[in-house]
């Protein structure tokens, strides 16, 4: 009995090795393409990616005291597509934390952004979920992502109230982690 349970115990820490990992799990450096499938604006209208096709790359930087959760800094840079050519429509950079799912590969996240550029500064919510494949050193990773205003201007220099326009978007990319 007791030659089984520790059998039992080395294969869970060799299948899940982020279960079983004690040390600290050093920074992580993820970038991946997202796009925006649906947008709604309180004030009317909405479209999705069959109207316009509009995305973004997503650099995150992150480091955690464990595997379960960690803290970093969410960078964005979105794109507009108008007749095969991509426009910038924006930047934005803000802090985000992760919680990882021990033992699924499933993750949660949230992260504040703040539009820094074009010219009027905006402050959101952005909260994420997603499925994570690790593998040493590498993770691929899927997630969905919902994207809300809570102060500033948009783009065009009208203040916005709070949670006036609702984002949903689709992302994936990779991870590695040194």
């Amino acid at each position: 009995m007791k030659h089984s349970l520790a059998v039992a115990v080395v294969a869970a820490a060799l299948v899940l090795p982020s279960a079983a990992r004690a040390d600290n799990p050093g920074w992580g450096i993820s970038a991946g393409l997202e796009a925006p499938l649906a947008t709604h604006i309180n004030d009317g209208g909405s479209f999705s990616i069959g109207d316009s096709f509009q995305p973004g790359l997503n650099v995150l930087v992150q480091k955690g005291p464990s595997d379960l959760i960690a803290f970093g800094l969410e960078g964005q840079v979105n794109f507009v597509s108008t007749n095969n050519h991509y426009t910038r429509t924006g930047t934005s950079i803000g802090p985000e934390v992760m919680l990882n799912i021990p033992v699924l590969p499933i993750y949660l996240r949230a992260a504040l952004p703040i539009r820094i550029e074009p010219s009027f500064p905006e402050f959101g919510l952005r909260v994420a979920a997603g499925f994570k494949i690790n593998i040493p050193f590498v993770g691929i990773y899927v997630e969905g992502v919902a994207d809300m205003p809570f102060v500033g201007k948009d783009t065009s220099g009208n203040t916005q109230s709070v949670f006036a326009r609702q984002v949903l978007s689709a992302g994936a990319g990779i991870e590695i982690r040194i």
